[in-house]
């Protein structure tokens, strides 16, 4: 998958894990109405249960059903007909001509002339407004930047959104030359990638990597989607244990070696930890 801006940072996947021990050392997702005090791992872990078998959950209120239609708007499906949201949130279509109606006179929905449907601007409203409110998002910043001058490198950080991940924030180091990625963009944790791999270990997700990236504390990924992308993810929690999602560093592997990157992941959870975070 491609973005105007740029590449996905999730298409990369793992060839290789290094252990820390060995150092001694929508459109913009409905993540954007997420309720800001309620714990990130709670509501992570909500919408990878629902995300994992969303037949097993019918949305059962006039809400919910809104919000189940909003969430099927995806970075690969940002535009879609009735009767493809209808199949994809297995509502009727009779429910999901009076939710879109609903949703278009309030703004978070656009109609165009042909029919489709995509994201409108109440969204992009309400997702300035989480940035501006959210406590993770100011926190990490400053380990952002500060990671990025460091090494040089692309520093963002990723929550899980069901099953996808979404970058909530990124460094502010402005280079001529650098990989770019949007704020807001998603991308399936199934097309793998560092930052996927973290968010798929620290929320109950079991894949035969789990427990090995648990222990080594981050991951890294070596151009298999992109030959010429590297990046390494490590995972962001809080003081009382709570996952918050993955900080990852991205760059051209021209410029790095897995060796660099080892000591890229030490960085990151140096300046992750020194700004109040747990990095394991």
């Amino acid at each position: 998958m491609k973005q105007r801006a740029g590449l996905f940072m999730c298409k990369f996947h793992s060839v290789k894990f290094i252990s820390l021990n060995e150092h001694s050392c929508l459109p913009f997702s409905s993540a954007v109405f997420l309720k800001t005090r309620q714990p990130l791992e709670e509501l992570t872990r909500r919408q990878a249960d629902l995300g994992k078998d969303t037949k097993m959950h019918s949305p059962v209120g006039v809400l919910e059903r809104g919000l189940f239609i909003l969430g099927s708007f995806t970075q690969a499906s940002p535009r879609l007909k009735m009767h493809e949201i209808a199949t994809q949130t297995g509502l009727d279509r009779a429910t999901v001509s009076r939710a879109l109606r609903t949703l278009v006179q309030y703004g978070y929905l656009l109609k165009s002339a042909d029919g489709t449907y995509s994201p409108g601007p109440t969204n992009l409203r309400l997702a300035a407004l989480f940035s501006a409110t959210s406590n993770i998002i100011s926190r990490i910043q400053s380990p952002l930047d500060a990671i990025s001058q460091q090494t040089g490198q692309t520093a963002s950080f990723f929550s899980r959104s069901a099953e996808e991940r979404i970058c909530l924030a990124r460094d502010r180091t402005q280079r001529s030359i650098r990989y770019f990625l949007e704020i807001g963009a998603t991308a399936p944790l199934s097309n793998g990638g560092s930052a996927a791999k973290i968010l798929r270990a620290y929320t109950g997700d079991v894949f035969p990597d789990a427990d090995v990236i648990r222990n080594q504390r981050y991951y890294i990924s070596w151009g298999e989607m992109h030959k010429q992308m590297a990046s390494v993810a490590v995972p962001v929690n809080e003081v009382s244990g709570e996952f918050s999602g993955a900080v990852a560093v991205t760059g051209f592997k021209a410029d790095l070696s897995i060796e660099e990157l080892e000591k890229i992941a030490l960085i990151a959870h140096r300046e992750l930890e020194a700004a109040g975070f747990v990095t394991g």
